[in-house]
């Protein structure tokens, strides 16, 4: 594998002195051919990111030196801006070694772009800084799950946090929280320095367990300064403080990148499940049959021809709905409910199918796939997981698209 640090990627270009312009494309295939090569590694250490309930140190590392974490950095602070599309791509690869290291940097890269909302000054603070890793992680929520109260030159802040994923790597958190006295305002959404919170060993779950989803804690109250606060409304309402930094990426809806980037963790899933059952139908068989090797029986045949079929109409969905995206962004038109409902869905749906896929491939794989470390147990429960976030209840997601697409016809 080739391993270059961020600084000489951004020369793999035939211009060897000069900063890169957003969304470079000899940057993003650099970093994915790079990220393909890993692959390996990070299935040899699958089975130690659920071990340890967090990605480990090396992979967060080999990552950092391959410009992952830089992917929705702005140009002008020496990082990419690469498009939705070209984000997906790698963390669905990414996904195809190891479904919690992809959840880490689909998390820690679309928060990124949260932080070109900020004062001028905490872009400087966290864009500048020497740091090996993702840069940003969190839970916003519209509820805001920690208290707040004003003081001279800031906030006071106090709460817990559960699902703040990443939270052993990032310099600082971005944490939501009501505020005293200012309820009519809405939420508030503070950046807070790592060394100003505690996390609780409480990840233990289902699947995506390498993820590091775990709850922070300010027991006693922080002072977090003005400069590292924004109303939840007005970033969602894209208010900005400064110009938006150059590139596509800048224009695209949160809510809408978020959840269509999630959708390469479940595509990546896919992936791996079908090369993983294709790889082993030829030196298995299936037991109470006459077939010696799976890859002889003609319900394996069904299967795989199934198998192609899901995974092609997963993979065009889930990226025609980033396409779609990025288009509207583009355009300049302004967005509405039913756009980011259908953007939701769709992605909501591509999980869906997902799972499927990884179901599948587990039950032809026999008995064996269910045994603890089987890679088929492991890339089921995490597709599984996937489903079950907040932005992929497929329930949820279809009667909001439904509830939309009916309003907008009667206005």
């Amino acid at each position: 594998m080739s391993v270059i640090s961020a600084s000489e990627l951004s020369n793999t270009h035939n211009e060897a002195v000069r900063s890169p312009r957003p969304a470079e494309a000899a940057i993003a295939a650099k970093i994915l051919a790079d990220v393909r090569a890993l692959v390996p590694r990070l299935r040899e250490r699958a089975r130690q990111t659920e071990t340890l309930r967090r990605v480990p140190d090396e992979s967060i590392k080999e990552l950092d030196e391959l410009g992952v974490f830089r992917m929705c950095v702005p140009v002008e602070y020496g990082g990419y801006a690469l498009t939705p599309l070209q984000q997906f791509d790698v963390i669905a690869e990414i996904a195809r070694g190891c479904g919690s290291t992809a959840w880490v940097v689909w998390v820690t890269t679309t928060s990124q772009q949260w932080i070109a909302y900020f004062d001028r000054r905490f872009q400087d603070e966290l864009f500048q800084m020497d740091w090996v890793g993702p840069l940003n992680s969190g839970v916003i929520t519209a509820w805001g799950p920690g208290t707040a109260r004003r003081v001279e030159g800031g906030y006071m802040l106090k709460g817990r946090w559960p699902f703040n994923s990443a939270c052993h790597f990032t310099p600082f958190h971005h944490l939501g929280a009501s505020c005293e006295g200012e309820a009519e305002k809405g939420p508030i959404l503070l950046q807070v320095p790592h060394e100003q919170l505690q996390i609780l060993d409480d990840w233990k779950v289902m699947g995506q367990r390498g993820s590091g989803s775990n709850t922070v804690v300010i027991e006693e109250e922080v002072f977090v300064p003005e400069y590292r606060v924004r109303l939840i409304g007005e970033i969602f309402a894209s208010k900005r403080l400064t110009p938006a930094p150059d590139g596509v990426l800048y224009q695209v809806n949160l809510v809408q990148h978020t959840a269509s980037l999630m959708a390469a963790i479940s595509v990546g899933l896919a992936r791996a499940a079908i090369e993983l059952f294709e790889e082993r139908i030829y030196r298995r068989g299936i037991s109470n049959s006459k077939y010696d090797k799976q890859c002889d029986a003609p319900v394996t045949h069904l299967q795989l021809g199934d198998l192609h079929c899901r995974m092609r109409t997963l993979t065009l969905l889930a990226r025609d709905n980033v396409m779609k995206v990025e288009a509207f962004a583009a355009s300049g038109q302004p967005i509405d409910e039913l756009e980011i409902a259908r953007t939701k869905l769709e992605s909501a749906y591509a999980i869906k199918l997902a799972s499927e896929i990884t179901e599948l491939t587990l039950r032809a794989s026999g008995a064996s796939s269910i045994v603890e470390g089987n890679p088929f147990e492991r890339l089921f429960r995490d597709s599984r997981v996937v489903t079950l976030h907040a932005h992929t209840q497929i329930e949820t997601c279809l009667e909001d698209y439904g509830r939309a697409r009916v309003a907008a016809a009667l206005r």
